[in-house]
């Protein structure tokens, strides 16, 4: 009777570590190389973010980590690969709102679930968006633009890099606020949309900071920046203008959702050591973001305030990719 119970003992032990997904004498070891996926193409910020990452990680860990860019379908693809990836920790995503935040809500259909097949692991970097205007324009500031828009309705025209992006949507959050309905104009990337600016195709334009930085004051001017403190010491905040308009866009990490926690936990406290580095934190600001590192529950916040604070622009413009 003794043995028999002991043995029914040993099952039930058994059962929970199943029901937990652990066995036994289980290690946080990931077993062969690591590779961050980017769904985008090599060069731009995700990829950045994921070689500084990589480079950063191996000597933490102790092992290889590789990067892998999987681009297409603005960087769907690569994020339905990432799903399928195994869940031990040998696959990491390299993300941003407009895969986990956007996608959503205009896709009608979309083959990943951002909350169902992926679990946050760290946010990286955040980057601002910011609002320009020709430097020969008249207007000298937000407060004389928006009194020139309101005087001018048939003229309030923005452009942004591509439709469906945060810039898009971020002049219409700005038109909301400023009590002004604003008409989207797409250009095909921030060069297009800085060429038409310097020529005054447009009266004004919404871009990330480091795109439009470079080329104030003397080609455009920047009127505020939508962060919460100063990217350039002329140029102010909305907040600071006394508009409660808050929009950055980020770069983080997740795994697929069946990961184990240990290893979630492992990897977390390993990218936040990397994104602390005095010279990782250098290199970030040098593509105009700020380095944040935050652990897994601080991106989980981050992803929930992003969905309430885009969802409705987003859904009340009514615009639709497909």
């Amino acid at each position: 009777m003794i043995a028999f119970r002991k043995w029914c003992f040993m099952i039930c032990i058994a059962m929970v570590f199943v029901i937990l997904g652990v066995c036994p004498g289980s290690t946080q070891e990931i077993k062969g190389p690591i590779k961050i996926i980017t769904p985008y193409a090599p060069g731009g910020s995700s990829d950045i973010v994921a070689r500084l990452i990589a480079d950063k990680l191996k000597d933490i860990l102790g092992q290889t980590v590789i990067v892998e860019n999987k681009p297409g379908a603005g960087g769907r693809i690569g994020t339905e690969y990432a799903k399928n990836q195994p869940a031990d920790g040998s696959s990491m995503l390299v993300m941003n709102p407009a895969l986990f935040v956007v996608s959503p809500l205009v896709y009608s259909k979309l083959a990943y679930d951002p909350d169902l097949d992926f679990k946050p692991v760290s946010q990286v970097q955040v980057y601002h968006f910011v609002l320009s205007i020709p430097a020969n324009s008249p207007i000298k500031d937000f407060k004389g633009l928006i009194e020139w828009l309101k005087k001018n309705p048939k003229q309030a025209n923005y452009g942004s890099p591509a439709s469906g992006s945060l810039p898009h949507f971020f002049g219409l959050m700005i038109g909301k606020y400023a009590g002004v309905e604003m008409v989207h104009v797409s250009y095909n990337g921030s060069g297009p949309l800085i060429t038409a600016l310097i020529g005054g195709h447009i009266p004004m334009g919404v871009d990330t900071y480091d795109a439009q930085s470079r080329y104030h004051p003397d080609k455009i001017r920047i009127l505020a920046t939508a962060g919460t403190s100063r990217k350039h010491p002329d140029i102010p905040t909305f907040k600071e203008l006394g508009y409660e308009i808050e929009g950055v866009g980020w770069n983080g990490i997740v795994v697929p959702a069946k990961t184990p926690q240990a290893i979630m936990d492992k990897l977390s406290q390993a990218i936040v050591k990397v994104v602390k580095m005095p010279e990782v934190k250098q290199k970030l600001e040098q593509i105009g973001a700020e380095a944040t590192g935050t652990t897994a529950e601080e991106f989980a916040r981050v992803i929930k305030q992003d969905r309430g604070r885009w969802g409705p622009i987003i859904k009340a413009s009514g615009f639709k990719a497909d």
